[in-house]
């Protein structure tokens, strides 16, 4: 019969502990860009990385000191000195159905301003330092993401930076851009809002994504990867 641990409880069956964090399978990376320290985000950029190998069920191999250091590029967004950021570390699991545990590092950085100067600079930060990341990650892209598998990487990276219904957004726009195997799509809600998403930003790997929200202004972004 499985013991008491001090620090909880196990299951009779297996003698595993009942409730753990879980293996961390996907380490998601997301940046974010704002002109106000109290207002929204105007551009959201996410890289999602397979974790390491973990020798234990529960152990944590991601050295997250090394990602923060890869990531301080994305600090500057033009300027000559850090802009001021905020940053959380998030980590979650289930045990329901086949969905994978995570690690998700959260970085939003203040510019000060929107101009398209600003933020072509920031795109070149954040790709610097997410190239950076998959090359220490040994990850590449192997095939060009196809049309179906790009749209619905799309709506997800839209919904998870925007907190949004991937379901309720619908496809208004689209280009592939083959030489750089990435494609930019434009998404709108039902009450109009509008976010333009480019897959496979970095060198064409499907899970660097960018998603802009433009103002009701501002004209399609189709910026592909660089």
């Amino acid at each position: 019969m499985a013991s008491h641990r001090a620090d909880g409880r196990t299951d009779a069956r297996t003698g595993r502990a009942l409730l753990t964090l879980g293996r961390v399978d996907l380490v998601r990376i997301q940046v974010g860009y704002r002109a106000r320290p109290d207002g929204p985000a105007y551009e959201q950029f996410l890289l999602d990385l397979p974790a390491p190998e973990q020798e234990e069920p529960d152990a944590l191999e991601v050295d997250e000191a090394r990602v923060l250091a890869t990531l301080e590029p994305v600090l500057y967004a033009g300027a000559d000195a850090p802009r001021h950021y905020s940053v959380h570390r998030h980590r979650w699991h289930t045990s329901w159905g086949a969905s994978p545990g995570a690690l998700e590092i959260g970085l939003l950085v203040t510019t000060g301003s929107r101009e398209p100067a600003v933020s072509e600079a920031a795109r070149a930060g954040v790709v610097r330092a997410f190239r950076d990341l998959l090359r220490d990650t040994g990850q590449q892209a192997t095939a060009p993401t196809s049309r179906d598998a790009a749209v619905l990487r799309a709506r997800r990276s839209a919904a998870t930076a925007y907190a949004l219904d991937p379901d309720t957004l619908s496809l208004s726009a689209e280009e592939h851009h083959a030489a750089e195997s990435s494609w930019s799509f434009a998404l709108r809600t039902p009450h109009g809002d509008g976010y333009d998403v480019v897959v496979g930003l970095v060198d064409g790997y499907a899970g660097s994504v960018r998603v802009r929200h433009p103002e009701r202004a501002e004209v399609f972004d189709s910026v592909g990867a660089e």
